[in-house]
C-alpha cells in the first residue's frame, strides 16, 4: 500500500505548496504597498465651462464654395429665388417630359414608344403626331427628335451607352 500513498502525499505537499503562495500573495495585496493606490480619495468636478476659440465669419471665397452643390457635375452654385423660376420655365420648354421605351421601324412606317415621366404612361406615337404639346419629328432605331415651338429634344433609346 504504500505505493498509493506516496503520489497522495506529493499532491498534497503541492496544493499545500499554492494554498501558501496565494495566502502570502493575499497578504501583500491588502496590507503592503502594492495595494495602496495613489488616487485622491474624491474628485470634485469643476463647473466652469472651457474656453472656446471666437467665432468668425467664414471668408467670401469658402461660403461661395460652400453653396456649390457638391455631387453635380458641373459643380455651379444653386440658382437664386428669383433665378429659379425663370430657369424652371426654360427648363420645361426644352426638356421633354417623356423616355424613349421602344421604336417600330417597319414597312415605311415609324412608331416611338414614350413613357410619361409624371403618370408613367405608355403610348405609341407615329411620326408627326402631338404629343402633350410635342411634335414626333424624327425616328430613327436608337433616338427620336421632339420639337416644341422652336426648342427640339433628342430622346436616347440606351441613353447609358
Amino acid at each position: 500500500m504504500s505505493f498509493v500513498r506516496a503520489p497522495t502525499a506529493v499532491v498534497s505537499a503541492f496544493l499545500a505548496g499554492i494554498c501558501a503562495f496565494l495566502l502570502l500573495a493575499l497578504t501583500l495585496l491588502t496590507t503592503g504597498s502594492v495595494g495602496k493606490s495613489d488616487a485622491p480619495a474624491l474628485v470634485q468636478p469643476t463647473l466652469a465651462a472651457p474656453d472656446l476659440p471666437a467665432l468668425t465669419s467664414l471668408p467670401d471665397r469658402e461660403r461661395a464654395s460652400a453653396d456649390k452643390p457638391l455631387f453635380h457635375p458641373d459643380r455651379k452654385p444653386h440658382l437664386a429665388a428669383a433665378d429659379a423660376g425663370a430657369a424652371s420655365s426654360a427648363e420645361t420648354a426644352t426638356v421633354a417630359p417623356f423616355r424613349l421605351k421602344g421604336v417600330v421601324m417597319a414597312n415605311g412606317m415609324a412608331r416611338a414608344s414614350l413613357m410619361r415621366d409624371v403618370e408613367g404612361d405608355i403610348e405609341w406615337v407615329n411620326r408627326g403626331t402631338d404629343i402633350d404639346g410635342w411634335t414626333l419629328e424624327s425616328v430613327r432605331s436608337d433616338r427620336v427628335v421632339l420639337s416644341r415651338g422652336g426648342y427640339r429634344t433628342t430622346l436616347l433609346l440606351y441613353p447609358d451607352r
